[in-house]
């Protein structure tokens, strides 16, 4: 073969795998993600079971959990439509249905050690799908940034209305202005970075863009993803008060204030690094914080059947992600890729 043969030959076919391969090679990555995260969840799911006070287990606290679980559910959908915006702001048309069975699979990735399984499997998928791996992850650092926002402004509510009645918090209840600030800052932010990267970093901006400047999130998207988290915050919160008030009897509950203080219990979990879906960092917060509102029995209960009720609709969500998922790519997922 002549050099000027050699020269004509396709990129891949020089020393590039083909794409068949590459697609093998995260799939079978992605894969063993997920095993991982499952392992370690049905570990914790075992764990976590002798630790559940006494309940009264009939008809009615079996609706209860139902419930609980999918209003646990309910994350994945907004989530999944969360990014689909996104990805709309950066040129990338992925088809809700697809993000969503993306969204479902990859969520398990959050329960292995260093909290961030979630995200690399959201890349590997996303990849497969068409998505440029760069675009995935400037989309959920937005993410990120609006979800501590609007978490910080719930916090802030928390301090203000709830936290200063109860005996022990764990954040300093008499400043809640600095975290107003903070909250504002962070809903802010992601128009910011991208601004700064895209005209400090052009280069690495084209990088994450597959050759193109990464595009600011638009005022609209801004305001529909505050909206989807703020909405996340309270469907969680609602269960944590249907469990207080149904499943262990609490009916004079606070709805409000149950939703405020498990916005700062998520953070916390969130927040702290290497602790996978936030567990046990999460429910200590709760059970400080909800103790001397609900008792700290009762808090305990609730923080235990929440972890328990979240897992499954993770493992529900996982299996209905893994059973529609697509056999092939589709035409618009090959276009895009």
């Amino acid at each position: 073969m002549t050099r000027a043969d050699a020269s004509t030959l396709p990129a891949e076919s020089a020393g590039t795998p083909p794409r068949s391969a590459r697609y093998r090679a995260l799939k079978l990555l992605a894969l063993a993600l997920l095993l991982g995260s499952c392992t370690y969840f049905l570990f914790q799911l075992w764990d976590n079971l002798h630790e559940l006070p006494p309940v009264q287990w009939g008809w009615s606290a079996t609706w209860v959990i139902g419930l609980a679980v999918l209003g646990n559910l309910t994350s994945v959908p907004l989530i999944a439509l969360m990014w689909k915006l996104l990805l709309r702001d950066q040129g990338v048309a992925l088809p809700y249905l697809r993000s969503l069975q993306i969204i479902a699979v990859s969520q398990m990735g959050k329960y292995l050690p260093g909290n961030v399984g979630h995200f690399a499997g959201r890349v590997l998928l996303g990849s497969q799908a068409g998505v440029p791996a760069g675009k995935t992850i400037a989309t959920m650092a937005m993410e990120t940034f609006w979800v501590l926002g609007i978490s910080g402004i719930f916090a802030v509510a928390a301090l203000m209305f709830y936290v200063n009645d109860l005996h022990e918090g764990l954040v300093d209840s008499n400043h809640p202005g600095y975290l107003a600030a903070l909250a504002v800052v962070m809903l802010g932010s992601p128009f910011v970075a991208v601004r700064v990267v895209n005209r400090l970093l052009p280069g690495f901006s084209r990088k994450l863009g597959r050759g193109q400047l990464l595009a600011e999130p638009r005022l609209v998207t801004a305001v529909m993803v505050a909206g989807l988290i703020a909405l996340s915050f309270v469907a969680l919160g609602s269960v944590v008060e249907l469990l207080a008030s149904e499943l262990f009897q609490h009916p004079e509950i606070d709805w409000l204030e149950m939703i405020l203080l498990f916005a700062v219990a998520w953070t916390a979990g969130f927040l702290v690094p290497g602790s996978p879906g936030g567990l046990g960092v999460r429910e200590a917060v709760m059970l400080t914080l909800m103790g001397p509102a609900i008792g700290t029995e009762t808090a305990l209960g609730v923080a235990v059947v929440m972890r328990l009720s979240s897992m499954g609709a993770d493992a529900l969500a996982f299996g209905l992600g893994l059973l529609f998922r697509p056999k092939q790519a589709t035409p618009a997922e090959q276009d895009m890729a």
